[in-house]
């Protein structure tokens, strides 16, 4: 009779996504997008472990990157148009980070076609040019993670070589190995040292945040709705702290093991960590298992300075590459045919629940896009609708920032404070606090206004903006020695970026303080 295996890192993505499912079930009102993620994540992930061959998955991975490839590189010589044109170059993602962070993936796994192909030489070697056009583009990304995703995937390929060998030689290699490697790391920080030194203030932040929930976190989701208010409080201890010219809105930590942290604690941590050793521990390294672990090398180092789980064409590639490993048959544990009927039915049930939530997620998009429609009518039922999943809208940042837009420019008084205060308790940011001090001031809550553009300047202390609206709130009511402060504080402030706008507040102040 035919035998079913669930191996250890079987029992380990159940058990983790078990965990993250009790969050879910247990928030007051269930998201359901965000369960339907999990489902489709299973339901990729055993539905691979159950294909005979592979190694189809490998080229399906390899053309998804070509293509990618070739789109980018289109963009680039401006022979199609970019969607997104704030950047010149980002094949189908929004920007071109998670371009570099999926080509990465897909370079090691053409690499690695390349090196173990042995049937057609013409195939083989087709492969050639493909993987010298995907480092070329990987390159044009302007990618850091990107760039050290591809090197460690690649360098990953002769890693056992390295270990078996005991002679001197072998000694040199890895010595020379740790050299280059420290001075590449070197190079990407100093490349975009604002940047990085950005990330260094999400990381001290979000540790914090660790530390006040470390062993079970704060919750599925939780990262989002409470990061900026960390933030806050941190530039309200440390106002002269060297990160104030580099903070930012953010809504994900750049770093996918700081986020489990985060929502899950150590506990969740410990499940990732595990899954980790036990890929590198129990799958052999050879035929296939030797591409897919390059290429999962790859993936999770792109995901400690990224945020992949975010992007869902990156996110996929995870539980394809889990999935693909073949585990060592000692670390598995037989199951019979029971387990096929249970595997089966759950696997109808997350079809059926992705299916919905899918068309659910479309039609929303689609009402969230007809605010901007010209017919009045159309819009009117756009807002009833998006009203009524108002929860499913929030599972969703973009969506739901678009939304408050419109919410602030058009909803009238008591129904935009009532959004507001619900917007700042999902995506909080220092643009909606500001929003929801507006509010405030016009209907004369003084009080809340300005503890509304406190936190605005506390969570971002680089924009002249909210302490500009505190001193205008002020100089409305009279109140000279507080205007006073406020204005020295806005002109005082360590401005990001220079612009129009801020000259305009700057002269105005200006004059007003004498």
């Amino acid at each position: 009779m035919n035998k079913y295996f669930l191996n250890i890192i079987d029992f380990l993505l159940l058990g983790y996504t078990t965990m993250a499912g009790s969050y879910l079930v247990l928030q007051n009102e269930l998201d359901s997008f965000a369960v339907a993620e999990w489902c489709i994540f299973l339901l990729c992930y055993f539905v691979i472990r159950r294909i005979p061959n592979k190694q189809w998955c490998l080229w399906g991975i390899a053309l998804l990157g070509m293509t990618e490839a070739i789109v980018a590189f289109c963009q680039r010589m401006y022979w199609i148009d970019n969607t997104y044109s704030i950047f010149n170059m980002t094949g189908t993602f929004a920007n071109p980070g998670p371009l570099g962070g999926f080509l990465a993936v897909t370079t090691i796994v053409t690499f690695g076609l390349y090196l173990g192909y042995r049937k057609h030489l013409w195939v083989k070697y087709s492969l050639l040019p493909i993987f010298i056009l995907l480092l070329i583009i990987i390159v044009q990304t302007d990618s850091r993670a990107g760039w050290l995703a591809a090197l460690l995937g690649i360098g990953s390929f002769s890693l056992e070589k390295i270990k078996k060998e005991r002679n001197f030689f072998s000694n040199f290699q890895k010595v020379s190995v740790l050299i280059f490697a420290t001075l590449f790391l070197i190079f990407v920080y100093y490349y975009k040292k604002d940047s990085a030194d950005g990330r260094l203030l999400i990381w001290r932040v979000s540790a914090e945040m660790i530390a006040d929930a470390p062993f079970l976190g704060h919750g599925v989701g939780a990262f989002e709705k409470q990061y900026m208010h960390y933030q806050a409080r941190y530039f309200d201890m440390h106002p002269s702290s060297r990160y104030v010219r580099l903070a930012d809105n953010i809504a994900y930590p750049y770093n996918e093991f700081l986020r489990i942290g985060v929502e899950l604690g150590l506990v969740g941590l410990a499940l990732v960590i595990g899954i980790i050793v036990c890929v590198f521990k129990y799958v052999p390294y050879r035929g296939n298992n030797r591409i897919y672990l390059g290429a999962f090398v790859s993936w999770f180092t792109f995901s400690m300075f990224s945020y992949p789980f975010h992007v869902p064409l990156l996110w996929l590639l995870l539980p394809i590459l889990l999935g693909g490993m073949q585990c060592r048959k000692s670390m598995c544990v037989r199951v019979g045919y029971g387990f096929k009927f249970i595997e089966w039915l759950v696997g109808l049930v997350c079809l059926s629940f992705i299916m919905q939530n899918g068309y659910n997620h479309y039609l929303l998009k689609h009402k969230v896009e007809q605010l901007y429609s010209s017919s009045r009518q159309d819009v009117e039922e756009a807002v009833l609708y998006i009203e009524q999943h108002r929860l499913d809208l929030q599972s969703d940042s973009q969506l739901f920032d678009i939304y408050a837009q419109y919410c602030y420019q058009n909803f009238p008084l008591p129904k935009r404070k009532t959004f507001l205060e619900e917007a700042v308790a999902v995506i909080p940011n220092s643009e909606l606090y500001c929003d929801l001090g507006d509010t405030y001031k016009a209907l004369n809550q003084i009080e809340k206004a300005v503890s509304c553009y406190v936190m605005a300047s506390n969570m971002v202390p680089n924009r002249i903006l909210p302490n500009y609206k505190l001193f205008c709130l002020y100089r409305e009511i009279g109140d000279t020695i507080k205007m006073r402060k406020a204005g020295e504080k806005a002109l005082n402030t360590q401005l990001k970026v220079e612009s129009t706008k801020t000259l305009r507040i700057k002269g105005d102040l200006k004059r007003s303080l004498g």
